[in-house]
């Protein structure tokens, strides 16, 4: 469960919750940029108008890490972000994760078995 609603886009998703931390404070086009920006951190930007049941276990956790850093957290804990997906694939978004943490220095902590 990547806590996605499933009758919206990726996009969609995103903006949610960027709508809600931002919305009073933002114009809607700076909303849009804000979504925007967080998918294509995560290299699911080309993906904006897919549904989650469109996407992979892995785009879908992506889709959850934008979301997540789109609202800008002083620290974002993870408790087994990966657990869930086949070896290869976790360990690529483990390295991907690490990619994205340090281009916004948010402060993270990953609760992990492997």
């Amino acid at each position: 469960n990547h806590s996605l609603l499933p009758w919206l886009t990726c996009f969609q998703n995103v903006h949610l919750a960027v709508e809600r931390v931002f919305g009073a404070s933002e114009k809607r086009a700076q909303l849009a940029e804000r979504t925007r920006a967080a998918l294509d951190l995560v290299g699911l930007l080309p993906a904006q108008n897919k549904l989650p049941r469109e996407i992979s276990g892995g785009m879908k956790q992506r889709v959850g890490i934008a979301r997540a850093l789109a609202i800008e957290p002083g620290v974002l804990l993870m408790d087994e972000p990966f657990g869930a997906l086949d070896a290869l694939t976790r360990a690529h978004l483990q390295d991907e994760l690490l990619k994205i943490v340090a281009k916004t220095r948010t402060t993270t902590i990953m609760v992990t078995h492997d």
